[in-house]
Formats: C-alpha cells, structure tokens, sequence
C-alpha cells in the first residue's frame, strides 16, 4: 500500500473510529425499540443503562418506523466497518518483515474475520436499502450466514493478534491491549450491555491508535526535515556566493 493510500486509511479509520463511539449506542438502543430487541430490555444491566438513554435520544430514535431506524444505524455502521479492515491490512503491509510465525497466523485470522464482517455488514446494507419497513426475515440470514461468523472470527483473531502484538511489544501498546481484550469485552457489550455493535467499538479504536501512532513519526519526520532542507540550501546559496 502506497503511503498515500496508507495516510487516507488512517483518516478514514480515525473518523470511522469517532462515529462509531456514538453510533453503536443508538444502534443499540433502536434494536431495542423493535419487537425482536424489546425483550432484552428485561435485562436489568440492559435497561439500567438503555432506560435513560432512550428518553435522552427519543428523537434519533423516533423519527420513524423502529425498524426502519434500527436498519438505518445497521446501515451506517456497515459504512464504518471497513476502516478496521483497511487499516489492519496497512498495518499488516508494514510488518511482514518483522512478524514471526505466530504472528502472521494471527493476522490472517483477524483479516479473515475482518473481512467477513464485511461482507456481511455490506450485504446487510444492500438488504435494508428502499423499504420503508426492512424484511427482518432476510436481515435475519445475512446475519446468521455473515455477520455474526465475521463477527466471532474478528474478535478471536483480535484477541490472538493482540497476544502476538504485545509479545512483539508492537507500538501503539493501546491498539495491542484493545486487541488482546476483543473477546471479553465482545462478552460484556453482547451480554451485559445488551448489543454486539457496542462489543465491535474497541477495534474502531485500536485501529485508529494505530493509525494515529504511524501517523506521529511521518509527521515528526516532515517537521525536522524542513529545517535540514532550508540549512543545506542556505550552505549551497553559500557556496555559489
């Protein structure tokens, strides 16, 4: 990948990184206002935080049909996702020199599953397009045949990379912890807090560090390359004077 390409992925993945920090909890909570997701609202950690929360985003959430605004989030959030493939495959471009053999497997299950998440999420995007009212049914398969393997794949190879990173002593360390923690705390947004899509945030962030952090040296190399090129063209004004 051209460093062109590298610095666009990086923005993408920081921005994709930002909005879904605000995305997932409406996503979450619109999947909870339609008859499917209405039941975990019986969850006492799930209605702790989502009672509240639906009266202080009534109007993200009311705008129209549950369904319809529940497919839209589930829309967006297949717009995001591809930043953490992106990312991960610039990331994994920059390493195959230094990656030993556990580390290579563990990229291409995290790339594996990352791409399969996806697919998925862009399937579910195409499903959910026009109708006012979403067929649930066809959702509902997308889900069960990609999403959610693409999901379990993203998480466990997440958590295996993140082992191999922090062995490595990769730089972000906080891209390699998000990492190594993927499936646990996968378990505590599914289960606890009630939704899958607030357990897939923190690879949005581990993604944007590190885009972030190979950001910081080429950006520090520009700084104090300007004043190295003005010194040599004052010495050869210098030298022809």
């Amino acid at each position: 990948m051209s460093d062109r390409a590298a610095r666009l992925v990086g923005v993408y993945a920081v921005i994709a990184a930002g909005v879904a920090v605000l995305l997932a909890p409406l996503l979450a909570l619109s999947y909870f206002g339609t008859s499917e997701g209405a039941e975990d609202l019986e969850i006492g950690t799930v209605s702790a935080w989502a009672d509240p929360a639906r009266d202080l985003a009534d109007g993200l959430l009311t705008w129209a049909s549950p369904e319809r605004v529940y497919g839209t989030y589930v829309q967006g959030f297949a717009l995001l996702f591809p930043a953490v493939l992106l990312c991960a495959w610039a990331a994994r471009s920059r390493r195959r020199a230094e990656s030993g053999g556990f580390e290579r497997w563990s990229w291409r299950i995290a790339l594996a599953g990352y791409g399969l998440a996806t697919i998925g999420l862009s399937a579910a995007f195409v499903v959910l397009l026009g109708d006012s009212a979403p067929d649930g049914n066809a959702l509902n398969v997308v889900f069960l045949a990609l999403m959610l393997p693409g999901m379990m794949l993203s998480v466990i190879g997440s958590t295996v990379l993140g082992i191999a990173l922090l062995r490595a002593r990769y730089a972000p360390r906080l891209t390699a912890w998000l990492l190594a923690l993927a499936f646990p705390l996968m378990l505590v947004g599914s289960a606890v807090i009630g939704h899958n899509s607030i357990g897939m945030v923190p690879l949005f962030v581990a993604w944007a560090a590190t885009a972030c952090g190979s950001g910081a040296p080429t950006i520090a190399r520009l700084r104090t390359s300007s004043p190295e090129r003005h010194s040599r063209l004052a010495r050869v004004i210098a030298k022809r004077s």
